[in-house]
């Protein structure tokens, strides 16, 4: 990709910028096939720019998260529309029945948009399944909002099911409490995202996750999950 970058910045409307499009264009159908994150904030990007019928107002103010530098914590990182504007990490002052919690904070008192500590995993093997999601949560000085959060997808990327808990936020100041989200595992599932999201100034750390299967009123945890929901730094 750099190669390509460079030609196309050294040769203007040449026969080796033609080339070096070409060979960028390719570089960029590679990373994004071997992307995940990049690749669905590629195809959030195009349904935007369809939506406005223009790039122009795009791309300029939104923020790729590179994995290599945000995936802090074992199975956990960091996304949003402004990640730059968060850290994430894991707060070994900050306990939960003597564990040590995730966390993400804004880097400042001011900020747009939002950032998420997240996973994401395949969820076909748990199609018409009941589950729930649940964490304890702690916050300090949310200016907007946070919550946890779950979207599944399938396998074209396209959302089936999303809950973000705006209805029923966590603002301010608030000691440990649990939050929980329920739901169906449609049939067209593929993929579960999952995970607490800060929306503008604030601290959120979050503790004690766990991903149980509903039957009746038992839970039990879902133990073919490959997702770590501690917090521990690889």
């Amino acid at each position: 990709m750099r190669k390509a970058l460079e030609l196309a910045a050294g040769f203007d409307g040449s026969t080796t910028a033609s080339y070096a499009t070409q060979l960028l264009a390719s570089a960029i159908k590679e990373e994004l096939k071997n992307n995940p994150i990049l690749n669905e904030k590629m195809t959030q990007l195009d349904k935007q720019a369809l939506k406005e019928e223009s790039w122009d107002s795009i791309v300029s103010p939104m923020t790729i998260p590179n994995p290599n530098e945000t995936a802090l914590l074992k199975g956990w990182f960091l996304s949003g529309d402004t990640p730059d504007e968060y850290n994430v990490g894991e707060d070994k002052r900050v306990l939960y029945k003597n564990n040590g919690s995730g966390f993400i904070r804004s880097k400042r008192n001011h900020v747009k948009g939002f950032g998420t500590l997240m996973q994401q995993v395949d969820i076909a093997n748990h199609i018409g399944k009941k589950l729930r999601f649940t964490a304890i949560v702690k916050t300090e000085d949310v200016k907007n909002w946070a919550g946890l959060w779950v979207r599944i997808d399938d396998v074209e990327r396209q959302v089936l099911w999303f809950d973000n808990m705006q209805d029923k936020s966590i603002k301010g100041t608030v000691d440990w409490k649990r939050f929980g989200i329920s739901f169906n595992v449609p049939k067209e599932g593929a993929t579960l995202s999952f995970g607490v999201l800060l929306v503008g100034a604030g601290s959120v750390w979050i503790n004690d996750v766990s991903i149980n299967q509903l039957s009746g009123q038992k839970e039990k945890p879902l133990q073919d999950l490959p997702v770590s929901l501690g917090f521990s730094i690889d």
